[in-house]
């Protein structure tokens, strides 16, 4: 049995793959980010090629200079140049997309209410992450304080966007049934975990940039990623390998 590394992550990235190593490991994965269909565009973003928007981040600074002056064309071309990509990371972490389009509102209005707080504008896509992470995890505690009082049932649609669920079509079903325990896996942890495993395995940030975007140290992040690292592993070695 080959040992992993000291301080190797337990999933290997290398080669474009994601690779479960140990004992009693599953097949080696494709890159899991390409396993899942690409996400509908929102309305919003209907006619954003037309307007010859750019996302490179000399971009956003100048855009959000002019924002930060009230400039709402300037508003308009940012939302457009980072709704979808916001979208669909909001369906993956919250796994129900009937609440995405509203967390990513949210974080839009946000930000542009505190968009003068921004001090360096080509950071603008780094800083609107963390605000639409922040807006999920205020959706994990409205869902704990309903669901403690009873009402959580009612009050929230079915998850309809796991892992599994967002897989592309084709996906051979083996390569289905490995979402599927993973989704079962990243259930059972804590939301702050989970999120932070996302954003660093399924979103594929950098530690420093899932730090960023948790607005936690990166000690506290790579504590929580090896929590939720053992606990990925030690649930996918107690499952077999078919479905």
């Amino acid at each position: 049995m080959r040992k992993r590394a000291s301080g190797r992550e337990p999933w290997n990235r290398s080669g474009g793959s994601f690779r479960h190593e140990g004992p009693g490991a599953l097949v080696t994965m494709t890159r899991i980010a390409s396993r899942f269909a690409p996400q509908p565009p929102t309305s919003h973003t209907e006619g954003l090629a037309a307007e010859g928007c750019s996302t490179t981040p000399a971009t956003a600074a100048v855009l959000v200079a002019r924002a930060q002056v009230g400039d709402r064309a300037a508003q308009r071309l940012l939302y457009l140049q980072h709704v979808q990509s916001a979208h669909a990371m909001a369906v993956r972490l919250l796994g129900r997309s009937a609440e995405a389009e509203d967390v990513v509102q949210d974080a839009f209005v946000a930000a542009f209410t505190r968009i003068h707080q921004l001090r360096d504008g080509a950071l603008f896509r780094a800083w609107l992450l963390r605000i639409t992470v922040h807006e999920v995890h205020r959706r994990f505690r409205r869902q704990r304080l309903l669901a403690a009082l009873g009402m959580g049932r009612r009050a929230d649609p079915e998850p309809d966007a796991s892992l599994a669920q967002l897989a592309a079509p084709g996906l051979p079903a083996e390569a289905h049934a490995e979402l599927r325990l993973l989704d079962r896996a990243l259930a059972q942890l804590p939301a702050r975990e989970r999120i932070a495993w996302m954003l660093r395995h399924i979103e594929g940030l950098e530690l420093t940039e899932v730090a960023s975007a948790c607005d936690k140290s990166l000690a506290t992040i790579k504590r929580w990623l090896a929590h939720a690292d053992q606990h990925v592993q030690r649930h996918l070695h107690e499952e077999p390998s078919h479905d």
